[in-house]
C-alpha cells in the first residue's frame, strides 16, 4: 500500500520492525527492504522458503548497526552473542533509479 509513495519520492530503503525475526528482501521496484524486530520476543522458523528473501535469520536476537558515508548506506546485522548475520552497502539511486 506505500510502495508507490515510496517510488514517487525515491525510497531507497525501508526498515521495518513488526516481524519478530530479521529478514532483508532482494530489492523490489529498487527499494531494499529490512526486517529487524528480532529484539523482542522470536518466532522462530517463521521464515519460510521465498524469491525475494535475500537473508533472514530467526534463531536468536539481533540488532544493526547503520552508517551513512555519502550515498552509501553500510548495514550489519549482529546476533546477541556477538555474530554477523547479514551485511552490506546500499547505494543511494539518481532520480531516474540508477546508482549514483
Amino acid at each position: 500500500m506505500l510502495e508507490p509513495l515510496f517510488l514517487k519520492y525515491g525510497v531507497d530503503v525501508v526498515f521495518t520492525g513488526h516481524e519478530h525475526f530479521y529478514e532483508r528482501l532482494r530489492p523490489q521496484k529498487g527499494i531494499h527492504y529490512i526486517i529487524s524486530g528480532s529484539a523482542a520476543k522470536l518466532r522462530r522458523g517463521n521464515i519460510g522458503e521465498s524469491d525475494i528473501t535475500a537473508k533472514g535469520f530467526d534463531e536468536g536476537y539481533t540488532f544493526m548497526i547503520i552508517e551513512i558515508t555519502g550515498d552509501d548506506l553500510h548495514f550489519q546485522a549482529i546476533t546477541d552473542t556477538g555474530r554477523t548475520v547479514d551485511s552490506g552497502v546500499i547505494r543511494r539511486r539518481t532520480a531516474n533509479g540508477l546508482p549514483r
